[in-house]
């Protein structure tokens, strides 16, 4: 056996090494996820994040009786028949939340300059929601609440809407702003892409300090124009997008383009994909990568109660990741080393959502509401903090789960009502995947 990547800080001080029961059956913790590499098989540890390689011979004998393969009582791969995964995986989360260094302000500000937007989506999670602008004096507000509450002077800015660039003037005040203040500061954009051109996107690099833009892509020219329906009469949005994908990547500007598929255009997307991959495959600073509508969290989108149309789906947006893969686009995540403690932004105390109107909430599905304070003030509401940490009670599914450790139900979160199996073999897919890459990476730097 050997070890691939070692136990996550902090538990190799805290986790103790597992002792055996002599007389008790053992069995495989729920959290281990396997993938056969070269003549042997992987074994993660999802709860810990270590990575065993097992040769043949280990392999076939941890089938018959995991406590045979020495090691694996040892670093909680195995564990008594009778134990309860869920409970020591909740512990672990507990104490590593307590030991992480109290939060004095935010670190990350998410801003939404406008909530209206140049397109009109038919899935778009906003629709019937106020358009606002964020105006000049909101964002002279929004700059001294950064720098109010910026730890250390330096803050990652992440710019979202609507579409940011319909009002780039309050991008471009706050980060002007900041930058007079001294704060250190970088930031990424979701933007639909439409909007940029040449000025903009040196405007972007030098004064916003943009590193990073994803854009999504949800069909070819027809079907791309179709969708976004842009407010702008006879214009061809999709080679405008192209062309401005191209000059965010001759800026250095990393891009990232999501591909949503969901029943209505799974066939058009693969036809997508090879035009990527003649457009922009192999080149260094661009991805791209795809995502399953599987639920309607977002209006309009294909509801996939049916059992088989979601497997359909699983199964087309799985060949479309092999497909972007053999492209060149796809970008494999590295592995996992750290101990999750929260599921994102909504529920991290260094996270702070900005709204177009100066209210200060945790998540940008709640742009009406749930607010805990306006840049303009000091008032903190902690209730409402702590309303965003709270979780669903646990389903089935939450048993036996390879993914409980890293999984955070919020009560909030619409996108946390449904659990498709669906879902969590695709998430699996990519710790698989995830693991591949480690291992050849390693077996490279080894020979």
């Amino acid at each position: 056996m050997k070890i691939i990547q070692t136990i996550a800080k902090p538990l190799d001080g805290l986790l103790w090494k597992q002792r055996r029961e002599e007389g008790v059956p053992y069995r495989l913790i729920h959290f281990v996820v396997s993938q056969p590499a070269g003549d042997g098989l992987l074994l993660f540890n999802n709860m810990t994040k270590e990575l065993l390689f097992l040769d043949a011979e280990e392999a076939k004998a941890m089938e018959s009786d995991p406590a045979s393969v020495p090691g694996l009582i040892e670093d909680w791969f195995a564990v008594p028949h009778y134990h309860d995964d869920r409970k020591l995986a909740m512990e672990i989360r507990d104490v590593c939340k307590m030991l992480k260094e109290p939060v004095r302000g935010f670190k990350s500000f998410t801003i939404l300059s406008t909530s209206d937007c140049n397109a009109r989506c038919f899935y778009c999670y906003e629709k019937g929601r106020s358009r606002i602008h964020m105006s000049d004096e909101t964002a002279s507000e929004t700059a001294s609440y950064i720098i109010r509450n910026v730890p250390q002077g330096k803050a990652s800015l992440h710019w979202f809407g609507g579409e940011p660039l319909y009002n780039k003037k309050a991008i471009s005040r706050i980060c002007s702003l900041l930058e007079e203040a001294g704060v250190e500061f970088k930031s990424t954009i979701i933007s639909n892409g439409y909007l940029f051109d040449e000025e903009t996107v040196e405007e972007a690099v030098k004064s916003w300090r943009l590193k990073k833009i994803q854009i999504t892509l949800d069909g070819t020219e027809k079907v791309y124009n179709r969708i976004k329906a842009f407010i702008y009469p006879g214009v061809n949005a999709f080679k405008r997008v192209i062309r401005n994908i191209h000059l965010l990547i001759d800026a250095g500007v990393t891009v990232s383009i999501r591909l949503n598929i969901d029943r209505h255009n799974s066939e058009d997307i693969f036809v997508l994909a090879e035009q990527l991959g003649k457009e922009f495959g192999g080149k260094p600073n661009v991805s791209v990568y795809s995502h399953s509508l599987f639920e309607a969290c977002v209006p309009g989108a294909a509801v996939l109660h049916d059992e088989t149309q979601r497997k359909e789906l699983f199964e087309k947006q799985q060949a479309l990741r092999a497909r972007l893969q053999e492209l060149g686009l796809a970008r494999v995540k590295g592995l996992r080393h750290f101990i999750k403690v929260n599921r994102c932004m909504a529920d991290n105390d260094e996270c702070a959502v900005i709204l177009p109107d100066g209210h200060v909430g945790k998540c940008e599905h709640y742009s009406e509401s749930e607010w805990f304070s306006h840049v303009s003030g000091m008032d903190v509401d902690g209730k409402i903090l702590e309303d965003f940490k709270e979780l669903r009670p646990e389903i089935e599914a939450c048993e036996d789960c390879p993914l409980y450790p890293d999984c955070f139900r919020l009560a909030k979160c619409e996108e946390a009502v449904h659990c498709y199996p669906e879902e969590r073999e695709e998430r699996l897919a990519e710790i698989r995947e995830q693991m591949l890459s480690f291992f050849n990476k390693h077996h490279e730097v080894s020979h």
